[in-house]
Parts: structure tokens; C-alpha cells; sequence
């Protein structure tokens, strides 16, 4: 036989390639690249589509706009071949409403542009005889419109979703969180060793393997996976079910993998070491329809509703406007326990969320087709087996379904229980606030130890040189005495050794009092703070010094507007008022009777002034600057210990607030307290 041989293309006729592209049933595009500033092809513009592209594609004529505009789901996969990144034929699928399914393309490169030729699914009298097709035209279209449907709902969902097709498990179809996963890397038409080799050496491919071979589905919950996305080689886990797809006459040829990225939940669970329970359903059996195409028909809805009955969360179907449960799956309907959902408006059926933003936010995405993602959403349900008052805590996605025309006639809500994950996250905040606080308390503790220790040292060494003085001006008046009592008694002096003995032994005793005092005050440092009545306080001090007004003919006034309470330890606070009013009866003018006034503001609300004035002697500067510290005492003529004043600054310090004093010698003093409230 002879070879056949083309004929040249100068012999067609001139018309004949306009007419071959008009009459094709394959649909036939030119595209032509669009680079950007750094000369990268980023987009191609649509030079050229003959009928049947448009039809297929349900673009307009003429030709115009870009590609990743109108057809995004093809220009991932053309601009890595353009690259010489990717395959020059893969599988596509258009959105539900604009083809009847998947179908196959190819690309060339022809001068600057490409050259794509695609093709659709058979019609359904484009069958052989004897096939599906042409048995039941009608059933067989219904089956295509519904797996158009299929591919239209799993693009909307939130779950990464693809179909392998084949045993070399070929992407057939890719949703776009399925495609986010790696980025920019084309997928489909590609099989998945070649399209993901980063999966070699995981348990992946034997797993697609084992389900493709067996038919056996194949579920999991929180295992690893290591994909090459945008950041690098990164490590998720995913709660997944692989589920065989089956032909019309029962075999397997491919496989649906439903998947979502849990890694968020397992580091939770991780960090608190609580376990999260795996979840598994029974595959359905498959109802066996009489006839070979409702046998087809119904396997294809029966493995959607399969993807939603077996997926590891919750998940129902709304329809309406009324959002009638059209579709309930297991973990749904477990969260309300012996309460009827299938066919009842929602509303209705849970009644207690009318009082909840949920309702709103179902309304908003129903009107809108916004979707809704929600984490750890608080939700108290009704007629459950646990406690109403306690929420438990979701995840949700809210997304709208749409049917063939666009138009949304129902809602999907997909829900993942996180209580666990939340309460336990709370619970560790709980201990981490709590050793906080005692890790504060315990810093405040050693602040105060250390300035205990530091005021210890410095009252050990001041008092170790008063009490020495006196110790010492004994023993040699001893030893005078002693001198003394050898003499005859007209010549010794034993009165005046005894009496300077005397004095160092009031002397002795004074320092002892003052040790005294340091512990009562160390002791009520310890006291709570609580609202402490000024005006019974100023009261109970007066009554004290009853015997001192009466000598001195003096006079204690509190201002009538004075704030009613100190917020203070109460021993402390009667200490310093004590104190302050002592020292202004005693060092008090010989010129003129003592009066002294007591005054509180609270000006801020954070901080009480407290005023002591007094019209007595007065100090000169340089007395104010010493007044404070331990055993300084400004005037000889009164008995006093001079660590009085020192321990009322200390106690201030201590609590956060200061003590100020102005005085002019002859006129009088003031002493301004400034506590924290």
C-alpha cells in the first residue's frame, strides 16, 4: 500500500481554514502573552476563540480581555507550559452552568502566542451504539448536569478537595484551597507523583494505592504531611477520607480525597496534652437502582452526600430562604441529640438561636454570598447532655451555594467542635496568670525583705552605738564609784556618780524603746488595707492624748470637708496620724497654746492628701532636711525617741506614696502624706 501523503496546504482552497475553525466541534483559542514591567508573562489576552470555545467556555464575541479574568481555572496550567513549567495537555473543568464537565486541552506554541484546542464531554448522541448515551439520552445529560453540580459545589466549599482520576492518580479536578496548598504549581492533568514529588517517601502514595485497588475508603484524622508550598517544605496535619469513585458498571477508576488543615487544632491539643478523638463513619451502601443510568445517577449523588455523611466535622445543607435542613450529616445531628433537623426550617428547629448574632450572620450570607469563617464561636444549645449555662466553642464556615444560573438557593455550613482545644487553652492562661501573680508576690516579698534587711542594718548599727554610750559612761561611773566609796565620806561625791549613772540608765532604757517601737510598726506592716473612718480614727488619737491637750491647753480640729475613709492598713494608719499629732503638741511655741488641723482631699480618686499643719515652733531648712532619718532629733528640750518621723516615711515609701513638710521657724508646720487609693 502506498504511503499516505498530506496534501500541502497551498492546495487547500482559501476559504478553508476560516471554515474548518467555524464548522469544528473542538473548541480552537490563540492567546496572546502579556508580560509586566520586569518582562515576566503574567496573563495572556484573547486574541482569537472559534465557535465552539465560545460555547464551551460561554464567552462573548468578538474575543477580548484577559485570561486569569475569564477563565482563571485555565490560566494557571497554560502560563506554566508558556514557562516550560508544566505539561502542554492536562484535564479542565469549567464552572457548573458553563459546560456540561470536564473534558481535555491542549496547547502549542505558534509564533509569540499559544495555540489551545480544547474539547467537552460527549453529547449524548455522539455515544456508540450501544453505550449509555444513546440507551438514555435523557438520564445520561441529568447524570453530566449533576456532576457539573458536583464540581460547582466542591469549588465553593472551604475543605481542599481534588479527584484523581485513574491508577496513576491524575488530578482530574483541584478546588482552589487544594490548589493554594502548592502555590502556583499546576496540578491538574498532571499525575500526582510528577505533580507533588515532595510526597515521595510519606505513606501518601500507597495509601491512594490501597483505596484505588480495593475500593476500600480510607479515613484519617491529624496525620502529618509535608508539602512544598509557598514557604517551603512545611509540616501540617490534615483530617482526611479517601473514597473510591466508581464507573457506571461498578468499577473503580478513580479516587475523591476531602481533606482540611488541622494543624492549629493539634498544636493546641500538643500544647495541653489532651487527645482529640478520631472520627469515623460507615460508608453507606449504595442503593441498586433497576435501570443501569438511575443506578449511574444515583451513585453520583450518593457519593457527594458520602463526602459530607464521612467528613470529620459537622456539616449540613440549608435550602431557601427559610434554611430548611435539606442534608444533616452525623456529627451534625449528634450535637443536638434526639432533636428532628431534616426537613425543618432552621429557625424552627433550633429556636434558641434566634437570640444569637448567628441567625443575622446566616441572613447576611444568604443575601450577600459573603462567606463566614468563624473561630472559637461561643454556643450554648439547648436539649443537649451537657450543662446550657456552659458554652461550648465552633469553628465556622458559612458559605453559599448556588445553582446552575448563580443564583443562591441555600446555604453550606460546615463545623468543627473546638471546646477541648479552648478550655484547655484557658485553663493554661489560667496558670500562667496565677504564677504571674505569684511570681509577683514573690518579687514584692524579696523587695520588702531587702529593705527590711537594709533597715535593719542600718537601725542594728545606730542603735548598737546608742545603747554602747551609755554602756560605757556605766562602767566607768562604776569604776568612779568605786574610787569614791574609798574616800571618807566628807570627801567623796557618791550623789553626783549616782545620779550620771542614773541618766545613763534612762539613756539605756530609751534605746530599748525605740527598739520597741520599730517592731510594732515592722508588726502592722503585715495588716491588710481596708476603708479606714478618718473622722473616728482623729477621734480615738484625741482621746489618747487627752492628758497632753489638757497640759498644753491645745486644740485637734478635723476639717468638716474631709474625705470620709482612707484606703490603708488600719495599725499603720493610726500610727502616723499618732505620730504626726504628738510631735505638734509637744514641740509645741511657749508663746501661744497649740492648734493643730487634720485635712483630707481626694481630688484624683487614685490618691488621698493628708495634711497635718500646727502653729508650733517650726524647723529651719537644714532641720527639714534631717528631720526623716533614724534617730535625728531637731529640738532637746522634749523627751523623744527621733525614729518616729523616720518610721512614718518608711511606712509611705513602703506603700507607694511620699511625705512632704514645709515649716518657718516661730509660725508653724505642714505635713502633706500622699497615699495611693
Amino acid at each position: 500500500m502506498p504511503a499516505f501523503t498530506p496534501t500541502p496546504a497551498a492546495s487547500l482552497p482559501a476559504h478553508f481554514l476560516p471554515a474548518l475553525l467555524e464548522t469544528s466541534l473542538s473548541g480552537v483559542l490563540y492567546l496572546t502573552p502579556r508580560p509586566d514591567a520586569a518582562g515576566e508573562v503574567v496573563d495572556f489576552e484573547l486574541t482569537y476563540l472559534n465557535p465552539a470555545a465560545q460555547r464551551l467556555l460561554a464567552l462573548p464575541t468578538p474575543p477580548g480581555g484577559q485570561l486569569r479574568q475569564q477563565l482563571p481555572q485555565l490560566a494557571a496550567g497554560l502560563l506554566a507550559f508558556y514557562r516550560g513549567e508544566g505539561p502542554g495537555e492536562f484535564g479542565w473543568a469549567a464552572p457548573a452552568g458553563h459546560s456540561p464537565g470536564p473534558g481535555r486541552l491542549a496547547a502549542r506554541r505558534v509564533g509569540e502566542g499559544l495555540l489551545v484546542s480544547l474539547s467537552g464531554p460527549p453529547k449524548p448522541d455522539e455515544l456508540p451504539a450501544g453505550r449509555l448515551g444513546e440507551q438514555h439520552p435523557p438520564a445520561y445529560a441529568e447524570v453530566i448536569r449533576q456532576r457539573a453540580q458536583l464540581y460547582h459545589l466542591l469549588e465553593q466549599a472551604l475543605a481542599i478537595i481534588c479527584i484523581l482520576d485513574g491508577p496513576e492518580h491524575v488530578f482530574e479536578f483541584v478546588n482552589p484551597p487544594c490548589q493554594a496548598l502548592v502555590g502556583g504549581r499546576p496540578l491538574l492533568g498532571r499525575p500526582i507523583a510528577e505533580a507533588l514529588p515532595e510526597l515521595a517517601g510519606q505513606p501518601y502514595f500507597d495509601l491512594l494505592n490501597h483505596v484505588y485497588r480495593t475500593g476500600e475508603a480510607y479515613s484519617a484524622t491529624e496525620r502529618l504531611g509535608q508539602l512544598d508550598g509557598r514557604a517551603g517544605l512545611e509540616k501540617r496535619y490534615y483530617n482526611f477520607i479517601c473514597q473510591a469513585r466508581r464507573n457506571a458498571r461498578g468499577e473503580v477508576d478513580g479516587v475523591f480525597v476531602f481533606a482540611y488543615d488541622v494543624s492549629a487544632q493539634v498544636a493546641t491539643r500538643q500544647l495541653v496534652e489532651q487527645q482529640n478523638a478520631e472520627l469515623e463513619r460507615r460508608v453507606h451502601d449504595r442503593t441498586q437502582a433497576a435501570e443501569q443510568a438511575q443506578r449511574t445517577a444515583e451513585e453520583q449523588r450518593q457519593q457527594l452526600k458520602q463526602l459530607f455523611m464521612q467528613a470529620p466535622a459537622a456539616i449540613c445543607v440549608l435550602g431557601g430562604a427559610e434554611l430548611i435542613f435539606e442534608l444533616v450529616n452525623p456529627l451534625c445531628q449528634r450535637a443536638f441529640p434526639g432533636r428532628e433537623l431534616l426537613g425543618r426550617p432552621l429557625l424552627e428547629a433550633l429556636p434558641e438561636l434566634r437570640a444569637t448574632p448567628l441567625a443575622s450572620t446566616l441572613a447576611r450570607v444568604y443575601a450577600t454570598g459573603e462567606a463566614f469563617l468563624g473561630q472559637e464561636v461561643p454556643l450554648r444549645l439547648a436539649g443537649t447532655e451537657r450543662d446550657p449555662s456552659e458554652p461550648t466553642y465552633w469553628a465556622l464556615t458559612f458559605q453559599a451555594r448556588r445553582n446552575g444560573d448563580g443564583r443562591i438557593d441555600g446555604l453550606l455550613v460546615f463545623a468543627y467542635e473546638v471546646t477541648a482545644q479552648v478550655r484547655a487553652r484557658q485553663a493554661q492562661q489560667a496558670v500562667q496568670e496565677h504564677t504571674q501573680a505569684l511570681a509577683d508576690e514573690l518579687q514584692r516579698t524579696n523587695e520588702q525583705l531587702r529593705k527590711a534587711n537594709a533597715d535593719l542594718d542600718n537601725f542594728v548599727h545606730m542603735a548598737s552605738h546608742d545603747l554602747k554610750a551609755p554602756i560605757t559612761n556605766i562602767e566607768g561611773l562604776l569604776h568612779s564609784l568605786h574610787q569614791e566609796l574609798r574616800l571618807p565620806a566628807a570627801e567623796a561625791d557618791t550623789a553626783i556618780v549616782l545620779r550620771l549613772m542614773q541618766d545613763s540608765v534612762r539613756r539605756f532604757q530609751r534605746t530599748i524603746h525605740y527598739l520597741a517601737d520599730m517592731s510594732k510598726w515592722q508588726q502592722a506592716a503585715t495588716e491588710p488595707a481596708r476603708a479606714v473612718p478618718l473622722a473616728e480614727l482623729v477621734a480615738s488619737v484625741r482621746l489618747d492624748m487627752a492628758p497632753l491637750l489638757q497640759l498644753s491647753g491645745g486644740h485637734i480640729e478635723l476639717a468638716p470637708d474631709s474625705c470620709a475613709t482612707i484606703t490603708f492598713p488600719e495599725k499603720q494608719l493610726r500610727s502616723i496620724v499618732f505620730n504626726l499629732l504628738s510631735n505638734a503638741l509637744k514641740y509645741r511655741s511657749p508663746e501661744r497654746p497649740p492648734h493643730v488641723r487634720v485635712r483630707c482631699t481626694n481630688d484624683t480618686g487614685t490618691e488621698v492628701v493628708l495634711e497635718v499643719s500646727d502653729n508650733g515652733l517650726g524647723l529651719n531648712p537644714a532641720q527639714q532636711a534631717q528631720i526623716f532619718g533614724m534617730f535625728q532629733r531637731q529640738h532637746d528640750h522634749v523627751e523623744g525617741s527621733g525614729v518616729g518621723l523616720y518610721l512614718v516615711k518608711k511606712v509611705i515609701d513602703s506603700a507607694g506614696g511620699r511625705v512632704e513638710v514645709s515649716s518657718q521657724p516661730g509660725v508653724g508646720s505642714v505635713f502633706r502624706i500622699v497615699l495611693p487609693q
